[in-house]
């Protein structure tokens, strides 16, 4: 008989994506309509290169009519956004952070509506009850992985009563319950890794706080294996952590913030985020699935102008300084590698 060999994947993840009036500025086209995909085109073939992708939707998809296209404070950006990440390579979006009410229960709603559309699979936010207790699994070659997302709030807002699905929220409780009904599944339908990505912490702090450290070690002692933190616009610390379940040991993975991976935001370091990629193997002899390497790239959003509009682009930190090692002509002429 032969013995079932390993199965090896990377799933990868990036911080926020995020839209400001300079981004709809710079995506706006002649004829009223809005192109997102130059934005993405140096970074594409490393969002794609993963066997599976994960980014934060940090913005609702409300429709021009629900009172036009915004920036900060209160996000809503053109349909078109999501289409070019879907075009880009990402495989889920996450949709639960403080900008998830931006637009109200309405913009919870048609944001949605657009991820379906583009069948793009989504976690954080839910149109039911029931929705919202549908547990997100996804097979990648042969490995299961749960993905949960949960944020710490909504900018003040609050949902109606009766509506408290609408968005996940941080409650140790809500998660122990998702996490205990993933682990319940039968052994065909059960994840093999539980995914959290988790919108928390200080803005602008590049250290986690001490309520991030405590909710990370709850969430990883509840069955959670990694943790994909987001919000404080910042790169935070990435650790491996060793957790004791029952009389097993568990080999657990988080980076407390990924930082930006697109925004207006210029004030340094608020233009540079991280990409994260996490190897996974699968014995189907053993059951066991086990996080065996894990990697990063550096990212800079790059602002320049064309045809008198700004224009941003999500650059490689690493390929995009071989690239102007080798060509030294595109740098501009001030600037000079020593």
């Amino acid at each position: 008989m032969v013995k079932p060999q390993p199965v090896r994947i990377t799933i990868g993840a990036v911080g926020d994506l995020m839209c400001h009036v300079p981004q709809l500025e710079a995506a706006k086209q002649p004829d009223g309509s809005y192109a997102f995909d130059s934005v993405f085109t140096d970074i594409a073939p490393l969002i794609a290169a993963p066997d599976f992708m994960i980014g934060n939707l940090e913005t609702v998809l409300a429709g021009e009519k629900a009172n036009g296209y915004t920036g900060y404070p209160n996000f809503n950006t053109p349909d078109t956004y999501a289409a070019a990440m879907q075009r880009t390579g990402f495989d889920v979006l996450t949709t639960a952070n403080n900008h998830s009410f931006d637009r109200d229960e309405p913009g919870v709603l048609r944001t949605l509506d657009v991820l379906d559309s583009l069948k793009i699979p989504h976690t954080g936010t839910a149109r039911t009850a029931a929705a919202r207790d549908s547990l997100l699994i996804v097979d990648v070659k042969g490995i299961r992985l749960g993905i949960l997302a949960y944020t710490y709030g909504i900018n003040g807002n609050r949902l109606p009563k009766t509506k408290e699905y609408l968005i996940n929220f941080i409650d140790t409780a809500l998660v122990k319950k998702d996490v205990e009904r993933m682990n319940l599944l039968p052994a065909a339908q059960r994840p093999d890794k539980i995914i959290a990505c988790i919108h928390w912490g200080r803005e602008y702090k590049p250290q986690p706080d001490e309520a991030q450290r405590i909710l990370a070690g709850q969430l990883f002692t509840l069955g959670v294996d990694i943790i994909f933190g987001a919000h404080p616009h910042v790169i935070q610390p990435a650790e491996r952590k060793i957790v004791v379940r029952g009389n097993a040991l568990a080999l657990c993975f988080i980076i407390y913030s990924m930082g930006n991976f697109v925004s207006a935001q210029r004030t340094k370091p608020r233009d540079t985020g991280a990409m994260v990629f996490i190897g996974l193997e699968k014995n189907f002899e053993t059951g066991t699935t086990s996080i065996t390497e894990t990697s990063f790239i550096p990212t800079y959003v790059h602002l320049s102008k064309e045809n008198q509009k700004p224009k941003f682009q999500v650059l490689p930190v690493p390929q995009t300084i071989s690239k102007l090692a080798t060509q030294p002509a595109l740098l501009p002429e001030k600037v000079k590698l020593r």
